[in-house]
């Protein structure tokens, strides 16, 4: 996991930015936005290409779809864009300690003092 550490988070931020749950993003809009190296395009592209079979720690988003974006001439790098979307979370998903197991609060029982 410390091979992307940082990267979900700046998903996030990126995701909450332009206020949605589903959004095409390419390696090439993060990079620009948050300034970041050739390094680390590669280790995004790579994140994002991680979310697409499953879910990574705690990011709350998938990718759901890859696609190949036209190159404007055949000595352009191949790019991608990619169909990021937010988990939806269901029971399943939560862990068993957290589930609602349908108990319900008892009322604190009288200390015995009587005013």
């Amino acid at each position: 996991m410390k091979k992307y550490s940082g990267i979900p988070e700046l998903l996030e931020q990126y995701m909450v930015e332009n206020n949605t749950d589903e959004r095409w993003v390419t390696v090439h809009e993060l990079r620009k936005r948050f300034g970041l190296t050739r390094y680390q395009y590669n280790t995004v592209s790579g994140f994002l290409r991680r979310l697409e079979f499953g879910t990574f720690g705690q990011c709350p988003y998938i990718v759901a779809r890859i696609e190949k974006v036209e190159r404007a001439s055949l000595s352009d790098p191949p790019k991608c864009r990619y169909l990021v979307k937010r988990k939806m979370i269901t029971p399943a998903h939560v862990p068993r300690m957290m589930r609602h197991t349908g108990m319900q609060a008892r009322p604190q029982a009288d200390s015995g003092e009587s005013g």
